[in-house]
């Protein structure tokens, strides 16, 4: 019995961390609606984002997710993050291939929402959700808790569990789109996984979020 509840217990846990990652979005569509961003807004918004990552960071170090100790990051961890890139170009080609066989739009849908919701931010709060909210809570939950909390005994169980979320998370709305979320988020489950870290696959994923928002801004 109290092995079901400390189950049920994260699995709350896990949901609220998904909550907190949707209410910088909410509070921006909410501005877009409005009256647009203003330098006050913008505060606002950022501080949410940073409130919002310095509770989500501070809960999985004190949940033994990670230590936030950055010693092990060496060139070996460096050549793993560049890997962790690369592997995501093949899983491009396939994606692009599947989406000719099924008629789909270039663009997914979630990505689409993404760039209109983009058109009306303040570069900073791009960067604050592409580089810092979403890799930070996404990888918390869907390379941590998820595996790590729920499936503490068959981890790998659990990363495949998280993989399949991962996709389904980022709204696919046709087949190639969730290979490409699912696939992504496999990539990003080797990298925790191999590494025993889950600061790499943050790492990971802030590198690949980056470098797609600064191909897209040029």
């Amino acid at each position: 019995m109290k092995t079901f509840f400390k189950k049920a217990e994260y699995v709350l846990l896990t949901l609220f961390v998904v909550f907190l990652s949707q209410v910088p979005f909410i509070y921006e569509k909410l501005i877009i609606s409005g009256k647009g961003f203003s330098a006050r807004t913008t505060i606002v918004d950022a501080f949410i984002c940073l409130l919002i990552v310095f509770y989500s960071l501070r809960m999985a170090k004190k949940e033994g997710l990670l230590s936030l100790d950055f010693s092990f990051f060496n060139w070996g961890a460096v050549g793993k993050l560049a890997i962790s890139y690369f592997l995501s170009l093949p899983l491009g080609i396939i994606v692009l291939a599947v989406k000719r066989v099924e008629g789909a739009p270039k663009v997914t849908s979630n990505q689409a929402a993404l760039e209109e919701l983009f058109k009306h931010m303040p570069m900073l709060l791009i960067l604050f959700g592409v580089i810092l909210v979403a890799p930070v809570l996404e990888e918390i939950v869907f390379r941590g808790l998820i595996p790590q909390k729920l499936f503490p005994k068959h981890q790998i169980i659990g990363m495949a569990i998280g993989t399949v979320l991962f996709g389904l998370f980022h709204s696919p709305n046709n087949l190639s789109s969730f290979i490409f979320y699912a696939g992504m988020g496999a990539i990003l489950a080797w990298v925790a996984y191999s590494s025993k870290r889950l600061e790499m696959s943050i790492l990971a994923h802030a590198l690949r979020n980056g470098v797609t928002f600064l191909l897209y801004w040029l």
